[in-house]
């Protein structure tokens, strides 16, 4: 019998490969840079909630930030995006 409250490894990885996706379209990267640069703690995340109360990523990468919500990317303001 299996404990149902664990989370799907299916969904956890289409999660992750969301994740992916947003750090490549923030940054300007291919999903390999962006995952090297994620295992080597060049691309720096979070998990925070903004103040309407909507959970997002913050991703930060070289000099530049960008906040992930499910399905949008917001770039931090004063980065020129």
């Amino acid at each position: 019998m299996s404990d149902i409250s664990q989370p799907d490894p299916r969904e956890m990885h289409a999660e992750i490969a969301a994740l992916i996706n947003g750090i490549t379209k923030a940054f300007g990267l291919d999903a390999k840079a962006a995952a090297l640069a994620i295992e080597s703690g060049e691309i720096l995340m979070s998990f925070e909630i903004d103040a309407h109360g909507k959970r997002y990523a913050l991703a930060a990468y070289k000099e530049q930030s960008a906040r992930l919500y499910s399905g949008s990317i917001r770039h931090e303001p004063g980065q020129g995006h």
